[in-house]
């Protein structure tokens, strides 16, 4: 940066060389030249690290939104597998409650069906008090 702008600063004094008025003796005149070389410097130097210290800025700032934005979504995986795990449980739970359910009635029915039997055909050792028990 500070090379381009010397660049620049010689091709305009080389070409308005000839409109140019130096006062004094020769290197009297390249006094002005210097101090004008000299504050282009400064300048490019200053203008440079300012947007070096902007650029960085940016970087850390995009680098900071970049890890939030995937710590959210790591945050959003483990919700999302979380939420699924939890699914399949309550549907192994509703399946566990179905079957036992399921047994429940199962037994029930051959209760009824063996209580209604012993009615039928009679049986003097069947205690209907031990089924209510259970």
């Amino acid at each position: 940066m500070i090379v381009i702008g010397i660049l620049v600063y010689f091709l305009l004094v080389r070409i308005n060389e000839g409109s140019l008025e130096w006062s004094g003796n020769l290197f009297g005149g390249w006094k002005t030249v210097l101090v004008f070389l000299a504050g282009g410097a400064i300048t490019g130097a200053t203008t440079g690290k300012a947007l070096d210290f902007y650029c960085k800025r940016v970087e850390r700032r995009l680098i900071q939104i970049e890890r939030e934005r995937v710590e959210k979504q790591r945050v959003e995986r483990e919700r999302i597998e979380r939420e699924i795990l939890s699914r399949k449980k309550q549907e192994r739970e509703n399946q566990e409650i179905e079957t036992l359910e399921r047994f429940r009635i199962e037994r029930e029915i051959a209760l009824e069906e063996e209580r209604k039997w012993y009615e039928e055909h009679g049986d003097d050792d069947f205690d209907y008090e031990d089924e209510d028990d259970e």
